[in-house]
């Protein structure tokens, strides 16, 4: 299914070529975090998978990026390009130890570039930043999880209601382009 979504990313070649040393994926590499990521919040709605694996396939490019670079917004990252807010609730949320200690005594809304790049670092692995946009979802979005009226499957209208509305950022016909590929690959 990610195949069909995400054709380049099923050639072993993908990122060979890739300019994001070190941050590419395969889809084979990102199915497996992606479905223990499914398991583990809870996510079965189908429009709500597709809603997800779109968000995450187009802020990453295809899997290619995996922190921003674009303009560069330093502290930015995982699959679905948190900003450091969210990024640093999430790093605290899954490792809170090692949150602590990358942040130290120091406020998170005053946190530096080293800081940025520390905490974001402990969620760039591949379960962490593929299980982002299924943690957003359920925490930060959980009015559109498990609602009867929302991200309703092959629904068009919910995914762009939850990118202005969720995940609050712009609809263009990009976003819209890479939901209708993911809508049509993923198939229960």
């Amino acid at each position: 299914m990610l195949n069909k979504a995400n054709p380049d990313a099923a050639d072993s070649a993908y990122c060979k070529s890739s300019a994001a040393d070190g941050e590419c994926a395969l889809n084979s590499e990102a199915l497996l975090s992606i479905n223990k990521a499914i398991r583990k919040y809870g996510v079965s709605a189908r429009g709500e998978i597709v809603a997800t694996l779109s968000w995450m396939l187009f802020e990453s490019g295809n899997w290619v990026y995996n922190i921003n670079h674009f303009p560069g917004n330093i502290g930015q990252g995982t699959r679905t390009m948190m900003t450091w807010e969210y990024v640093a609730e999430y790093a605290k949320t899954l490792h809170p130890e090692a949150y602590a200690k990358a942040l130290g005594t120091g406020d998170v809304n005053a946190a530096d570039n080293t800081t940025k790049t520390n905490v974001v670092d402990l969620v760039l692995n591949n379960d962490d930043s593929f299980g982002s946009g299924f943690w957003y979802l359920t925490t930060k979005a959980a009015s559109f999880h498990g609602n009867a009226n929302s991200l309703r499957d092959g629904n068009k209208a919910d995914f762009q209601k939850y990118v202005e509305e969720g995940i609050i950022t712009t609809w263009t016909s990009e976003r819209e382009d890479v939901w209708t590929k993911v809508n049509s690959a993923i198939v229960f």
